[in-house]
Order: structure tokens, then sequence, then C-alpha cells
């Protein structure tokens, strides 16, 4: 799990207030995304568990009552012990427990309690479940062995898609549906989707979806010089509410990649848009023209041209652009220059036979947003000079065009085909769990895509449920 799905988890089960996860390791990520296959637990998150498990544990003293309630405590504590390991732990594992299981937590169970009282024993044996892999990982094992192809089981099923819309463990309903074989119908799969992505925590784990897409989620890890950006520090929590409230509205529209890229729909306070400079300045377009994306892909001081353009290129439009290692290049970064813009500066990209032909797509994209500064202020001047934001993309991409700046450009890449093809692409690479597409999945859910009628391939929704009922989301294929 990641640590928001670990502490939804938690919070589910124990109905904690804590929210240890958010203390862990950050998560591993792929392609940009925290749900992936390479989520591990190592030595030091190991440590953070167990410190974790006992925090929440003496928490929940109190509720132990509720948790594990035996009427008979002097008599009948095994038999009570028995009945919330099998009851608990199957909401634990998100499954019925195997006898093995049981056997295993009524040893850890008889261990605690041992010399002590039937609460110690509970204790321990929640201790023992928080850590366990069961509890931990998501199984996609079904019914058969790990030597041959085989279809998720109901329960599997049931975690799949409340993971994937909710960040959590499967509510009531998907418990009971799971007792089943009605999730193996796509229909009824369809129909959960549709419900767990309206409740107010699918909205949320919408809303990260989206910000992990453009890296949006790193703005309350960035920094700035203050001595240039004396204001960031106070306004940095503003663009992050900007950004999950921009989104939110977007979902309760269409929820569509043209509109996240091209929505003007003003969400900032009054602080950010006086820091903005919105009285002097374009109305702005999307998500890339807010200031969490312009931060995130900023220097401390300055503006990163490329750092802009190559992010729009990968994630916008699914464009492979090497890393100058793998081509044997040696980065010399554009020297300072008071007497420059940063526009100026790195027009020695043009110049270098190296360097030129990847720049110039990268520049092309990244100059559009030298309009605004390090951390999104509009401006007009650079080191007294007139800031240049114009460009013309001449990429084969469909939409090349002159620009007067980063929200012309913006609108048009979010009408263009390509937009909406890679954005189905990405979100599939944010929920599949994959790491290297060495099996086609990407090429095959395209393809799925490509069916759906023109206006419902770009929208959120319709890209999940598309992936929800294919055979893909319950099959799994041999290592």
């Amino acid at each position: 799990m990641t640590n928001v799905e670990y502490n939804a988890s938690v919070q589910a089960l124990l109905g904690t207030s804590l929210a240890p996860g958010s203390q862990f390791p950050p998560d591993a990520r792929q392609r940009g995304y925290t749900v992936n296959e390479a989520q591990r637990v190592d030595p030091i998150l190991a440590l953070d568990l167990d410190a974790a498990a006992k925090a929440m544990i003496e928490e929940a003293r109190p509720r132990l009552d509720s948790l594990a309630p035996c009427a008979d405590k002097a008599n009948g504590a095994a038999n009570c012990a028995e009945t919330f390991i099998r009851d608990f732990g199957a909401k634990a594992y998100r499954r019925p427990l195997v006898d093995e299981q049981v056997d295993a937590l009524k040893a850890l169970y008889a261990a605690g309690a041992e010399d002590a009282t039937y609460e110690d024993g509970i204790e321990l044996t929640l201790r023992g479940m928080l850590q366990s892999p069961s509890f931990l990982y998501l199984t996609e094992i079904g019914p058969g062995t790990p030597e041959v192809d085989i279809r998720m089981d109901a329960h599997e099923i049931a975690s799949a898609l409340s993971f994937l819309f909710t960040g959590g463990p499967p509510d009531a309903t998907l418990q009971e549906l799971a007792t089943g074989d009605d999730l193996l119908d796509p229909a009824e799969r369809e129909a959960q989707a549709r419900r767990l992505f309206a409740s107010s925590a699918g909205q949320t784990r919408a809303v990260q979806m989206i910000q992990e897409w453009l890296s949006l989620d790193r703005i309350l890890q960035t920094s700035k010089d203050s001595t240039v950006h004396q204001e960031f520090g106070d306004l940095r929590d503003d663009m992050d509410e900007e950004t999950r409230a921009f989104i939110r509205s977007v979902l309760g529209d269409k929820g569509d990649v043209a509109s996240f890229l091209s929505s003007t729909a003003e969400m900032g306070s009054g602080p950010l848009v006086s820091m903005y400079g919105e009285n002097n300045g374009p109305q702005r377009s999307g998500l890339l023209n807010q200031g969490s994306f312009l931060s995130v892909f900023a220097h401390a001081q300055d503006t990163a041209p490329v750092l802009r353009g190559v992010n729009v290129l990968r994630k916008v439009l699914c464009q492979t652009i090497e890393l100058p290692g793998s081509l044997a290049v040696q980065i010399i970064p554009p020297v300072p220059d008071p007497e420059k813009t940063t526009r100026e500066r790195f027009a020695i990209h043009s110049q270098d036979g190296v360097c030129a032909e990847c720049h110039e797509s990268i520049d092309s994209i990244g100059f559009a947003f030298e309009g605004f500064d390090a951390m999104g202020a509009y401006r007009t001047k650079e080191n007294n000079k007139d800031v240049d934001s114009t460009t013309k993309i001449a990429l084969g991409l469909g939409f090349d065009g002159d620009y007067a700046d980063s929200n012309e450009l913006a609108a048009a890449i979010s009408q263009s085909d390509l937009a909406r093809q890679c954005f189905g692409q990405q979100m599939f690479s944010a929920n599949s769990g994959e790491g290297i597409d060495t099996l086609g999945y990407e090429k095959t859910f395209a393809q799925l895509l490509s069916g759906l009628p023109l206006d419902q391939q770009g929208q959120l929704l319709e890209i999940l449920v598309t992936f929800v009922k294919d055979d893909m989301f319950v099959e799994r294929r041999a290592q």
C-alpha cells in the first residue's frame, strides 16, 4: 500500500484519527505515480510500521471493548479471541482468513494473554495483523498458482476497485458483493466504479491522480530563495489548495483533460491572486498556468524553461525525451547574466548542434511560460528587459502555430487529439501499477479507449470505467 492507502486502511479499521503513514518515508514512484508494483517494506519502513502499530493500539485501548467484545472474559476469552481474529482479520486482510492464518493469530493471542489479560492478548494480535503482509500488500493471486495466468477472485476484485477509486479498503457494499460472483460481471464493476467515484473518498482519490499526473503534489516540498521570492513560503499552501479546488471543480463538470488544461475558472485566494498579478496579467488557462505547476518546475531563483517544456512533452503529450546522460551529452547550464533574460541565456541551445535537435521542441514549449516567474507571478520585465513569451510550435503534434504565451498554448494543446490520447495513457499508468510496459497493456488500453465516443475519451471517469470493465483489470499473467 502507499502511505495514503495505509492511512485510509488503519482509519477504517480502528476508527483512529492518527495518520502515521504521513510520517513514513516517501512512497516509491514509477513514472511519477505512487500506485505501483515497486512499493516494498524495507527495514526502515518495517521499524516505522511497528512504531505506528504500537501508537495506534495504545490510542485504541478505550475502544477495545467495541473492537473485540467479550461478555465472559474469565471463561470464554479464547473463543472471543477467535471470533475477533476471524471477523476483524477478514476486514484487515480484505478476505476470509484461511485456517493457517487463524492458527498463527491464535498463537499470537495466547502469547500476549499468558499471565496477562484478554486485552493484552488482543493488543498483541492487533499488532501482528497491522504488520502482516496480508494487510500491507494487496494480493493478486486468485485461486491458482503463481506459475499460471490467473483471474483474481471476488475479494481481490473488491479490493482492487476500492483502492483504485477511493484509495482505501472495500466498504460494506463491496464486502457483501465479494461474498458472491457479482464482481466477476463487468457491468457490476462499472456500477460500483461509478458509485465509488461519486463518493467523497472517490473525489479525493481523483484529485490525487490528477496532482500526480503533473507532479503538482510536489508543491508542498518545493522551496524558493526567500531573498528573491519572499512571499512563496506564505503562499505555498494556498497554491496547493487552489489546485485541489480547481481539480474538484473540473471533476464536478466533465472531468475531462480539455478542461484540466484550458478552464479559466478562478480558485485562488485573495493573497494568491494578488501575488499572481491578475489585475494586470492574462487570464490563466488550466493547471499548467497555476502557481503549483510553475513553482515545481522552476529553480529556487529563476524560471526553468527546460523543466517546464520537458514535463509538458512527457506528461501531457507522451513524448519520449531522452536524458542528456543517455546521449553522452554533458550539461552546461547557461551562465547567469544580470543583463540578459532567461530566454536570451538559453538561446545557447539553438547554437549547439548536439543540443539543438532536442531543445527545439523543449524550448519552444518552455519559453511560452516565461511570462510567469519562478513562483508563478505574472511579469513583463526580467533584469529590466522585456520578457518574451511568444513561441512558434512546429512539432507536427497537431497544434503547430504561433502563440503569444502559455495560456494560448495550453488552450490549443487541450483541444489536440494527442493530449486526449496521452491523458488516457497516463491515467492507465497511474492506476495499473505496472512498470515498463513489456506486455503491451498500454497499447491494448489505448485501443479500448479509441472505441469510446470522442467526447468520453478524455474524461477521467470514462477512462477508469473502461479499465475496470476489461479483462485486463481482473486477469494477471504469470511472471
